[in-house]
């Protein structure tokens, strides 16, 4: 199994971020359940901005070089247990520079951690995506885009645009990407989730080879047929779509009218601990709701596998 679109500080294990807090002095729960249900997002989750609250602790220990080296290869260990072969682990490296350590830091321990993993296990590949975010920090963003030019190829992979959509709009960061594409970097942006087609279409103009969600290209039937014709793979999240009410319940998620427009669809969990996910969960409600067959499970992992960033791994 193939996952593309997997952010580490959402799918950090509960009782590791417990850990590393305590070893700051705090003790937000008594166990690692309590901390479990404490980093999962609940049914009340009102949408995106809210679900991004939970971001918070482990943002918190992700802030030295041991701890994001613990992080990355503890998540590649969790992925092969869960029979995941390759997966693209996305992160911000600017989120990891509130204590000292510099973004080139950041990245070369999540480097260090991928190494050790595929050195561990002979089963799974692992590609870092680097993060740009959405805020006013565009110098911040410009380093990302820097650090990744200087690893790009040394499991880094890639850059994304994440963060609070709807309060950033996608052509504010043009700089950031023009930077990207004369440094020949490919990336993918989150768009089409929080926001409405427009940001899709604004990341498509960007140079975006893929996009991160994009499930709302539904409400502009031009723009699905463009993205079929060009082969654009949609990173879609099911769950994680649910629980930020970007749609209400499975049974209207469209994935299937996606597939049967042509559009190249993947599967993927964005944060196993927020949403509380994994790939076979991600795979097992799609087919209980919504009309997807085993088919369509095998095609959508071959478009996973086209879509793959490390091409030759």
């Amino acid at each position: 199994m193939i996952d593309l679109h997997l952010h580490l500080d959402g799918s950090m294990r509960p009782e590791t971020v417990r850990e590393l807090l305590e070893q700051k002095g705090i003790s937000p729960w008594d166990s690692d359940d309590d901390a479990a249900r404490a980093l999962r997002v609940g049914d009340d989750c009102a949408d995106l901005n809210d679900y991004l609250t939970k971001f918070e602790y482990p943002c918190m220990v992700l802030q030295t070089a041991g701890a994001i080296e613990r992080a990355v290869y503890e998540l590649a260990e969790d992925l092969v247990h869960q029979d995941v072969t390759y997966a693209e682990i996305r992160f911000a490296p600017q989120l990891s520079t509130k204590e000292g350590l510099t973004q080139e830091e950041a990245v070369k321990a999540a480097i260090e951690g991928a190494k050790e993993a595929e050195m561990e296990f002979d089963d799974i590949r692992i590609g870092l995506i680097l993060c740009c975010m959405r805020g006013e920090d565009h110098e911040a963003n410009i380093e990302t885009v820097r650090v990744a030019s200087k690893y790009y190829g040394n499991y880094v992979c890639a850059l994304d645009l994440a963060g609070a959509e709807a309060l950033y709009p996608t052509d504010l960061f043009n700089k950031e990407f023009e930077l990207a594409k004369a440094e020949e970097i490919p990336f993918t942006i989150h768009a089409g989730e929080a926001a409405g087609p427009e940001s899709i279409w604004r990341a498509l103009e960007f140079g975006a080879s893929r996009i991160g969600h994009g499930i709302r290209c539904l409400e502009d039937g031009a723009l699905v047929d463009y993205l079929a014709r060009h082969k654009i793979p949609l990173e879609i999240c099911p769950t994680s779509n649910i629980q930020t009410k970007v749609y209400q319940n499975y049974d209207e998620y469209p994935v299937k009218e996606l597939l049967l427009r042509g559009v190249h669809v993947t599967v993927n969990t964005d944060n196993m601990t927020v949403s509380g996910t994994n790939l076979k969960k991600e795979r097992k409600k799609l087919l209980k709701y919504c009309d997807i067959t085993k088919d369509d499970i095998a095609l959508m992992e071959e478009y996973s596998y086209e879509a793959r960033f490390l091409q030759s791994r």
